[in-house]
């Protein structure tokens, strides 16, 4: 919709404990996209961030992924403005990065999860 200049405009209305507030744009869906990221990457943070009570040797395998995960997430970050600024040839390749990338990065937060869920039992 970016791309091809789709105005898609909308009102977003957040109302959580971290956020609240109304979003009135020409490009509501981009908002949403960005909040539903920001919320899976807080979400992922403090499952990973150990209890005070527990051993510093529980979560290993989950904090270990998380660097993964913040390496996948800057990579598609990078493809993405990539896609947004090359030329129309390169564009494709970047857009085929973001498609694998983005594959790849839900494998890594299902398995962050079930990580974290196999060490809290």
């Amino acid at each position: 919709m970016l791309f091809q200049g789709i105005s898609a405009e909308g009102v977003v209305d957040l109302k959580s404990t971290l956020l609240s507030g109304t979003l009135k744009a020409s490009s509501a869906g981009l908002y949403v996209c960005f909040f539903a990221l920001f919320i899976i990457i807080f979400v992922l943070v403090t499952l990973v961030t150990p209890r005070r009570e527990g051993g510093s040797k529980a979560g290993g395998r989950t904090r270990r992924l998380m660097s993964v995960f913040y390496a996948l997430l800057l990579s598609l970050a990078g493809c993405g403005l990539g896609a947004a600024f090359l030329p129309e040839g390169f564009r494709v390749v970047a857009t085929g990065l973001i498609g694998i990338l983005a594959f790849s990065l839900s494998v890594v937060v299902v398995t962050i999860i079930r990580f974290a869920s196999e060490d809290n039992t």
